[in-house]
């Protein structure tokens, strides 16, 4: 069974979006009242230096095996004279597990950092044999995204001209916009939303639900106070995924909104992804309870 942590990638970025959608309704990035027709208004709750890294686990009946590390860092950068946050997700096979498939998976993008839109968003895919990239390119004024992807290995390319309306961005950056929400006193048990993601050919739609707070003890935080979500992947997104089945996840519930574990049944087994080890946040690690 391949485990892929590009799957893990895209599963905690677009759980992440649920809860930036939750709070921060339709207008994605925005944190501060905007006048109608102006650009969001971004407040980051996160900044340069900051990394998070994740353990991604296989697990069956008769095995449970630590299969890839999964690392997100934050830095300043410029495209095209406009200053930005680039953030990096890197998926990458344990030692151990690459003896029996080998995964190196990198996904960037560049977030405005007035506004928190992306302006750019690439993939470099390394799978056993199979060998991928992408880019997303956004068009805030024109309300566009040019999109490409190629399998380097076969040469098939495709691509196109995508139409977006304010909110409609790639996994990796709502994954960052949900850091820059206000507090959460207003979410209701059980409320269900959609949210919309850019891919190289569509835009996909992921339906979320709230469950409730929870405590949960992670192997390297220890019990941290978080806010509970189940996600469910539209068919087709990704393969690995049982069809119609939910997959959970639970976010600290302070002001980094961190994603702590992900739990998902798999064909075959459940992957479960944990918090493992973090730097530089800008806020307090305010939901991680005395250990």
């Amino acid at each position: 069974m391949k485990i892929r942590p590009s799957l893990s990638i895209f599963a905690l970025s677009i759980a992440a979006a649920g809860v930036f959608f939750l709070f921060g309704g339709a207008a994605a990035g925005r944190t501060t009242q905007a006048e109608p027709d102006a650009e969001p208004v971004f407040t980051p709750a996160f900044g340069p230096g900051e990394e998070l890294v994740y353990t991604a686990s296989y697990s069956t009946s008769i095995l449970s095996t630590d299969v890839a590390t999964i690392s997100f860092r934050t830095v300043s950068d410029q495209l095209d004279g406009v200053p930005c946050y680039r953030i990096r997700a890197h998926g990458l096979t344990k030692p151990f597990y690459s003896v029996f498939f080998k995964m190196d998976d990198l996904y960037e993008t560049w977030l405005e950092q007035d506004t928190g839109r992306p302006l750019l968003a690439t993939a470099e895919v390394k799978e056993g044999s199979y060998r991928y990239r992408s880019r997303l390119v956004f068009n805030w004024r024109a309300g566009l995204a040019y999109t490409s992807g190629k399998n380097l290995k076969k040469g098939h390319e495709r691509g196109g001209t995508i139409r977006i309306r304010e909110g409609d961005f790639d996994p990796l950056a709502h994954f960052f916009n949900l850091r820059s929400l206000p507090a959460a006193g207003s979410m209701r048990k059980g409320e269900k939303n959609r949210i919309n993601l850019v891919m190289v050919d569509t835009v996909r739609t992921v339906e979320y639900r709230f469950l409730g707070r929870e405590i949960i003890d992670a192997p390297a935080t220890g019990r941290v106070r978080c806010l509970k979500f189940t996600c469910q992947l539209a068919p087709g997104d990704a393969e690995s995924f049982t069809e119609g089945t939910d997959f959970f996840v639970w976010i600290s519930d302070d002001k980094n909104r961190i994603p702590i574990y992900l739990e998902t049944p798999i064909r075959v087994g459940r992957v479960f992804v944990s918090l493992a080890g973090w730097k530089n946040l800008a806020h307090p690690f305010a939901a991680r309870l005395a250990q």
